[in-house]
């Protein structure tokens, strides 16, 4: 999972158990039984590809993705997995073929043009294809909306990243539904608010430090970085205070879209 930018692939996977429960949700939705090309745009770590690969085992599986580290790091946790990693940008992907299983798992929110780029991908999708992906719904929850608060409050950065970061990511569903609707012969959109029970040291700003967090981080520099980090953790802690056990609850909304041809 990534678009463009530097990641960290031990920074997100500090969280993998809850950032891959959403992935094998969307992953255990998609029905087709006659796959010949499976691919998982922005496969990060590579879960997803690999279970493709055990699930279609004569399907050629593909996972795409902008990050080297990212890709480097699926390579090397099973390097008999029958995947082909490789770069790409969903931007401006085009397969060679037409493709049976298009995945993806929080991905497409960090693209600004929706409803040119949805249907495009449809279109590379063969007859009874399944498009499927999940978006993290998360813009107006109290961790995003305190961060772009701090940015503003501060002056942190320049104009242009804090116009970047308060661009709305993902509409809500029903937009998308009359989007897919007219392209498709089956489509299940849905939502899920995940309650994650949280550990540890400021465990909301490790949560996005990992995500949401990675543009403010690559755009800020020596002692702006470290008072923007000052400032957005204690925001953060009264938001998200921890509990009497020292659990921090951090709710959050993922939309999910699996779409047939």
């Amino acid at each position: 999972m990534s678009a463009a930018g530097t990641w960290d692939p031990g920074q997100y996977l500090r969280f993998g158990g809850h950032r891959l429960r959403p992935a094998l949700e969307l992953f255990q939705r998609v029905a087709h039984d006659n796959v010949r090309l499976a691919v998982d745009m922005g496969c990060g770590t590579g879960d997803i590809a690999r279970a493709m690969a055990r699930r279609w085992p004569e399907a050629e599986v593909r996972g795409h993705d902008l990050s080297d580290a990212m890709l480097e790091t699926a390579a090397a946790v099973d390097a008999e997995a029958r995947v082909v990693w490789s770069a790409a940008d969903f931007r401006d992907w085009r397969p060679d073929w037409p493709v049976d299983v298009l995945y993806a798992n929080a991905v497409y929110h960090w693209a600004d043009d929706h409803e040119t780029l949805f249907p495009r991908l449809l279109s590379a999708l063969a007859p009874g294809g399944v498009f499927a992906a999940q978006m993290p719904m998360s813009w107006s929850e109290p961790s995003h909306s305190g961060l772009r608060d701090v940015l503003d409050e501060h002056g942190f950065g320049t104009p242009e990243l804090r116009r970047r970061l308060a661009r709305k990511w993902v509409a809500e569903a029903d937009w998308y539904y009359g989007l897919f609707r007219p392209l498709v012969s089956e489509l299940d959109i849905w939502e899920t608010r995940y309650i994650q029970v949280l550990h540890g040291t400021d465990p909301v700003l490790e949560w996005v430090k990992g995500t949401g967090l990675r543009p403010v981080l690559e755009a800020l520099e020596g002692p702006e970085k470290d008072r923007f980090l000052a400032l957005y953790a204690a925001r953060l802690r009264a938001l998200y205070p921890p509990r009497e056990r020292g659990e921090t609850l951090y709710p959050f909304p993922r939309l999910f879209i699996v779409a047939r041809r």
